[in-house]
This record gives C-alpha cells, structure tokens and sequence, in this order.
C-alpha cells in the first residue's frame, strides 16, 4: 500500500522551546509508518504553507504515483485572521524608514488583526483547491484532518475560532465522513503547544490513533468488497 501524507509545519518535529519538544520518532506521520510496516510512506510537510501551495506540490509531482492512501493536514494558514495580505506584508518587509517599521511591529498586533480580519485564503478559494484536489487524486482514499488550535489562540487571532468552524465546515462538505475529526478530542488532552497552535506530544498521539483507526477500517471495508 502506497501512503502520501501532506501536512504543514503539524507533521513535523520541534525543538524548541524545551518544554514543546517532539523527537521525530513522536510525530503522528512516523508513528503511522510504524504501525504500516508494510506500507511505503512519502511525507511533504512545510512550515507557514497555505493548502492550495501544499496540494500543489503533491499534484506536481506526485499525481502518476497513484497513492492509496492520502493524509492532509493543512487549513489553519488558510483561515488564520491576518492584519495585512501577503502582497502587503511582502511590500512593508521591503521598505525601511519609521513607519515600515512601526508596520511590521503592528503586523502581528491582535488590536490590528481585529480591526482588520484580512483573509490570507479566501472560502472560495478554498473550497475550490479542495475539490480540484479530490477530481485529480480520485483512485486515492483522502482522509483529512479538522483544522484546530487551542481556545486561547483567540486572544493572538481574534476571530480564529469562527473562521476556524467556517473552514472545516468546507472540509466537512467536501470529503464527509473522510474528514478525521481530532479538535474535541485535543482540546480535551491539552494537546497543543505552548503557541497554541502546534500540536504537543500528547496531540500526536491522538491524532495517530485516530487516524489508524480510519485506516484499518478502510482496509477492512475493502477486503470485504
């Protein structure tokens, strides 16, 4: 069996600070190719990466290997609140002078990303990468992960929970009963980071589970067709 798992910074390790550190060995795509030993595993994961260009990779080079089994894990770079667009911030990092600097101290401000509530991805947008997605890998089984943070990262990106729920609404619709539901399950395990955002070692865990037990039901359900 072919696994491909595409995640954002999520499926990686951490090393700092000390108190979030995971080892490689700990990490939910690991943990599965343990329990898979039968199985080959490709794993893209990328840091600060919106779904469209974490898709795209897979769709570029990846799309001829027909993978059996798809694992993606990605949609909190998308719907996260932002003061300024990419265009924007691209422009203040490229200017000096005093008020590009108060900018970029200003970018990450929670007053400014209230006021403001940029969309780096839109809902459109979205949906449609998730649905071109689907349409081109449609001999693989796609099992996705719920967006999640922890509550408090409401307090750093205001408005975080409701885009969040609007989101995975969209997953949701798009791959139904395919969509891995873990943020319950997190929340209840403290499973994220001292960002409130990554997930800690306790989260991995979780997710791991939940995701062994898609796939053996899955297998399951084919062996007996």
């Amino acid at each position: 069996m072919k696994v491909l798992v595409l995640t954002d910074s999520n499926g990686n390790p951490r090393v700092s600070p000390e108190e979030d550190m995971i080892q490689l060995e700990e990490t939910y795509p690991y943990v599965l190719r343990k329990s898979m030993r039968d199985s080959l595993f490709y794993q893209l994961s990328y840091g600060n990466i919106t779904t469209e260009n974490l898709l795209n990779q897979a769709i570029g080079y990846l799309l001829k290997w027909e993978p059996d089994i798809i694992i993606v894990h990605s949609g909190v770079c998308d719907c996260r609140p932002e003061a300024f667009t990419d265009f924007q911030k691209a422009i203040i990092n490229n200017f000096s002078g005093p008020f590009f600097r108060y900018l970029k101290k200003a970018m990450n401000s929670p007053g400014l990303i209230k006021r403001r509530q940029v969309s780096r991805v839109s809902k459109r947008r979205f949906k449609k990468t998730l649905k071109k997605f689907k349409l081109l890998f449609n001999k693989s089984k796609i099992f996705w992960l719920d967006i999640s943070v922890a509550p408090d990262y409401e307090n750093t990106r205001p408005g975080i929970v409701n885009r969040i729920e609007t989101y995975n609404n969209i997953i949701e619709s798009t791959y139904g009963d395919d969509m891995v539901k873990v943020n319950k399950s997190l929340q209840e395990v403290r499973g994220h980071c001292t960002d409130s955002v990554h997930i800690n070692k306790n989260g991995h865990e979780i997710i791991s589970e939940a995701l062994l037990n898609k796939i053996n039901s899955y297998i399951k359900e084919e062996k007996g067709n």
